[in-house]
């Protein structure tokens, strides 16, 4: 796997250009706010998290239906794991964003509270992925059949397609969803064990590396682009929030 350093914008837009030159733009990125953490979704960070996924799918499947106008339908697992992603519940999904500044943003959004972590974008080739995993080299929309099936057994103990264990999809969002909208959001969904390091070569994987000194440096300067925190999470709490910054109060 190529590692790459960045300090400035221009170091992360040049590197950014020859993976387009090599790939096109079917790249997506993810940023994290610490770049020792491993690409493994949310839910399988614990014994007890995976112990406890199809209790929690199921029990935030009651307890939602009760409260939203527009709810999933019942079998739409999809929709649901998506709302579960969504409102910061483990899934078995890692989210990726096809803007590069987008995942910048989300890798350095914390600088004040992680001074001392190395941040960084991974950068995937989801078309590769999927082909190196027997789907073919194409992305999938979430509420495809293929994606509903992967995501069955977050729900249900039985699985009804035994060829998608142990396999890793690559798919985009279609939810109805503006934040998703705004993030450019795209989906891995994670039917195995493996981390998508040990399984991707060099040319469907790539970490880009910022380091913490210069964190503070790359959220000033989306700043620029427009990448904020009202851009990123269109709502009435963070357009105010983009207000107290500009004005200083």
């Amino acid at each position: 796997m190529i590692i790459q350093e960045v300090r400035t914008i221009d170091e992360l837009l040049q590197f950014v250009n020859s993976l387009y030159q090599q790939h096109g733009q079917r790249l997506w990125y993810r940023g994290e706010e610490n770049a020792d953490l491993t690409l493994i979704p949310s839910i399988q960070r614990s014994q007890k998290r995976l112990d406890a996924e199809r209790y929690i799918t199921n029990d935030f499947y009651i307890r939602a239906k009760q409260i939203l106008n527009n709810a999933p339908e019942k079998h739409n697992y999809a929709g649901w794991v998506s709302l579960m992603q969504h409102y910061g519940l483990p899934t078995r999904m890692l989210d990726w964003s096809q803007s590069p500044l987008v995942a910048v943003f989300f890798a350095t959004e914390t600088y004040k509270d992680t001074p001392d972590l190395n941040a960084c974008v991974w950068v995937l080739a989801p078309g590769l992925l999927n082909e190196r995993e027997g789907f073919g080299n194409c992305i999938y929309p979430i509420d495809a059949d293929t994606t509903q099936e992967m995501l069955l057994p977050a729900f249900k103990h039985a699985h009804h397609n035994p060829d998608l264990r142990d396999r890793i999809l690559a798919c985009s969002s279609t939810e109805n969803n503006l934040r998703m909208y705004s993030q450019h959001s795209n989906f891995t969904v994670h039917n195995s064990l493996q981390r998508l390091e040990d399984i991707c070569d060099e040319n469907m994987l790539y970490k880009i590396i910022i380091p913490c000194d210069r964190k503070k440096y790359f959220i000033d300067s989306l700043r620029v682009f427009g990448i904020t925190e009202g851009f990123i999470y269109p709502d009435l709490d963070h357009i105010c929030s983009d207000l107290r910054d500009s004005y200083g109060i």
